[in-house]
């Protein structure tokens, strides 16, 4: 088991699952028990040993298949040979998330597009969609004018009509 004596402010802290990641999902697992520090730093080093462990076999599992760099289907391996097989499902689910979020930081923090086209495709795009909008707004304004014009001459029509008097409709 890790010592958690000498693991206070110094780099052994880098290799160390999060205190508080661990302490948030004991209290979100025991919401309705209360945990000692002792027993929280306990799940702490247990993780740190189940982790390292881990690391260890899926090296093993690496160098025995000729490799030079761990990947997960060596952790699935690893995990396996541990008796721990029946996690592979939810460790799977949990990578890709983790591997989505990374995505997402990424583009972020580096203000790469996500899109699959090309600026110039984009602005292509864009300029086409810009004038199909021209062309349509230019369309309502053409039926609006004209639907203007028809209502002026209904109106124009029906005021003649009432101006006029019966006999200049006999005259005709």
């Amino acid at each position: 088991m890790i010592d958690s004596s000498n693991n206070s402010g110094n780099e052994d802290d880098d290799k160390c699952v999060p205190r508080a990641a661990v302490y948030k999902m004991i209290k979100d697992c025991t919401q309705h028990i209360r945990v000692s520090g002792e027993a929280k730093e306990f799940f702490v080093q247990c993780c740190n040993e189940f982790i390292h462990t881990l690391a260890l076999q899926a090296n093993t599992v690496c160098e025995q298949q000729t490799k030079r760099l761990v990947h997960p289907d060596h952790i699935v391996t690893a995990l396996n040979n541990m008796g721990f097989g029946s996690y592979k499902t939810k460790c799977l689910n949990a990578m890709e998330t983790a591997q989505e979020e990374i995505a997402q930081k990424r583009r972020k923090l580096h203000g790469k597009p996500t899109s699959i086209y090309t600026d110039d495709e984009l602005r292509q795009k864009q300029e086409l969609l810009f004038q199909q909008a021209r062309e349509e707004a230019q369309q309502l304004e053409d039926d609006d004018w004209a639907r203007t014009q028809e209502l002026s001459k209904e109106a124009l029509r029906k005021k003649l009509e009432a101006t006029r008097t019966d006999d200049d409709n006999y005259d005709d």
